[in-house]
């Protein structure tokens, strides 16, 4: 985070923000023909938060960037719990949606576990065998 200093910066891939959705549309307005402008849920229940990002890249990106790194790779795996996970859970070989997901995303994942705040993480590695 950047609290003081200089906030004028070219190596910025991506700002979050505390929604008011109040303001979402002008944000939408003011800068969705540079950026991609979204919004994306803790809860799982609404958007709580905000966030402009670079356009055209998502989390496959990073998959891929990581993949070319590594020598072999027998399976991938996701674990998502926002919108912003979809493209990535579609990507790798399986696809696990947190139970505080979306509904849209838990009915494209190849499984769902439950929230992270019920351990969920630990009870998909223990389900896929990854423990």
């Amino acid at each position: 985070m950047i609290f003081d200093g200089e906030l004028r910066r070219d190596d910025v891939a991506k700002i979050s923000f505390v929604l008011n959705p109040d303001h979402f549309e002008a944000a939408v307005q003011a800068f969705g023909d540079r950026l991609k402008v979204t919004t994306w849920s803790a809860s799982g229940n609404r958007p709580e938060f905000g966030e402009f990002a670079v356009s055209g890249v998502d989390k496959v990106h990073a998959v891929r960037d990581l993949l070319a790194t590594l020598p072999e790779v027998e399976r991938t795996y996701a674990f998502g719990d926002a919108a912003s996970d979809r493209a990535m859970i579609e990507f790798c070989d399986v696809g696990v949606a947190m139970g505080n997901a979306p509904e849209e995303l838990k009915a494209i994942a190849d499984h769902v576990a439950p929230s992270v705040t019920e351990d969920g993480l630990a009870e998909a590695f223990k389900c896929l065998g990854l423990t």
